[in-house]
């Protein structure tokens, strides 16, 4: 009887685990989950609030976004499908989100976006990147998914 007690507590914690992976993660907000919609719901609402202002109420980012400002750094990029968000996994972007671009990215260059890790909760930034990626079309959420697996 005790055997068949481990064997069963052993089965259930690994259903457990599959379906903390297959849900997109360790547990609620460790990641961006595209599909989780109440993630996607309030993600939209914080990127409504903290970001739009600079990346555009569309995700369409700010015109000539990759041009050089004469001040130095560019413009807000897009984050849709026709920006560059999406060739980056996302550790990096929560980090980016987080701490600021100049933690992860060239040091030296002006970046015009502030950390918002002492505004946003970890759950909301996830959420942000849900709502972007819930945006792009299968064909980049799959290549994003790709950055992904191999950064891990």
């Amino acid at each position: 009887m005790r055997w068949f007690a481990i064997g069963f507590a052993a089965i259930l914690v690994v259903g457990l685990i599959a379906l903390a992976v297959a849900r997109g993660g360790e547990g609620s907000g460790s990641r961006a989950n595209p599909n989780d919609t109440r993630m996607v719901a309030q993600g939209r609402l914080v990127y409504s609030q903290y970001c739009a202002s600079c990346h555009g109420a569309n995700l369409e980012g700010q015109p000539n976004w990759k041009d050089e400002l004469p001040e130095g750094g560019r413009p807000a990029p897009p984050h849709d499908a026709s920006g560059h968000t999406w060739h980056h996994a996302d550790a990096l972007l929560f980090e980016i989100v987080q701490k600021g671009p100049e933690s992860s990215t060239l040091p030296g260059y002006v970046y015009r976006m502030p950390a918002f890790g002492d505004v946003l909760t970890d759950d909301e930034i996830w959420a942000v990147l849900a709502y972007i990626k819930s945006t792009w079309p299968a064909d980049i959420q799959a290549a994003q998914e790709e950055v992904n697996r191999q950064a891990r």
